[in-house]
């Protein structure tokens, strides 16, 4: 029986040495050894025919004769592919797959560059906050400096230009709490150990006032309540509201054991040294002795 190799049988019937492999596998012919080069493969002559025959193809006048080296080799190298198709396929395949891994390794590459410029970038600007920030507190410092500068100098020629008693007064003003604090205390008229009269104002402090001079009416007039504790009692004073206001009637009172004990002194001019002590007198012996 007479044989062709598979490059030669591909070329009389016209095909793909690949397709006809794939009609030889599909037909389950075998293929037969070369007799006389034992890596080409070939393929039977009736084996061709039903091929041929399956597939509708013509067959041109077959001959025994050896096919030429060309055909040969062309046969081996398809029987190489066919029967070694790993690297073929590998080959073709490795491609798509290795531009692929290298574009992913591309894009890794490029997502680092872009995260450590986003980094520096975001260094920078935090360096450059900084700095304006110093800046503009150097600026405000500066400008605070000069402003205090200017109110010290301005301070220390008010204060050469100002007169002693000015600069008393202002040595001497309060800090507004105290200013109220003060506006709560009631003025004190105390009889001392040192057997005189003690005059103290709640916003001047003791007061260098003689009792029943025209200073101590006028001190009085100024008040709306004080404290007397005299030699022989003590009583707390305020001064009458009618319905245009203030007057100038004085009313002594002593509160003791939830009772409340009351005198009425008259207006402002007849408070005395003398009615002051009476009026003491008069209250602590109204209250019961304990």
């Amino acid at each position: 029986m007479a044989t062709f190799p598979v490059a030669t049988g591909a070329r009389m019937l016209g095909i793909h040495p690949k397709t006809l492999h794939q009609w030889l596998k599909a037909a389950e012919f075998s293929l037969a050894a070369h007799p006389t080069d034992a890596r080409l493969k070939c393929v039977a002559e009736d084996h061709l025919l039903e091929l041929a025959r399956r597939h509708g193809r013509p067959l041109p006048k077959l001959a025994e004769a050896p096919a030429s080296q060309e055909e040969q080799a062309s046969s081996l190298l398809a029987n190489e592919v066919a029967l070694a198709p790993s690297a073929s396929a590998w080959s073709t395949t490795s491609p798509p797959e290795a531009g692929l891994v290298q574009h992913l390794i591309n894009l890794e590459t490029r997502i680092v560059t872009l995260q450590e410029q986003f980094t520096q970038l975001a260094l920078a600007l935090l360096e450059e906050r900084e700095q304006r920030y110093a800046q503009r507190i150097t600026a405000l410092e500066a400008l605070l400096r000069s402003s205090l500068e200017g109110q010290g100098v301005l301070q220390q020629a008010d204060d050469l230009a100002a007169s002693p008693e000015v600069l008393l007064s202002r040595r001497q003003s309060l800090h507004p709490a105290d200013q109220r604090a003060r506006s709560r205390v009631t003025a004190l008229v105390e009889y001392s150990s040192q057997g005189h009269y003690v005059l103290v104002d709640p916003h001047e402090g003791e007061r260098a006032v003689a009792p029943d001079s025209p200073q101590w009416f006028e001190w009085l007039a100024t008040l709306s309540s004080f404290r007397f504790v005299g030699k022989a009692g003590r009583f707390s004073a305020y001064r009458e509201y009618r319905r245009l206001g203030q007057t100038r009637c004085w009313t002594a009172f002593r509160y003791f054991h939830h009772r409340t004990h009351k005198h009425y002194m008259g207006v402002t001019d007849h408070l005395t040294i003398d009615c002051l002590e009476q009026t003491a007198a008069l209250l602590q012996a109204q209250l019961p002795s304990l």
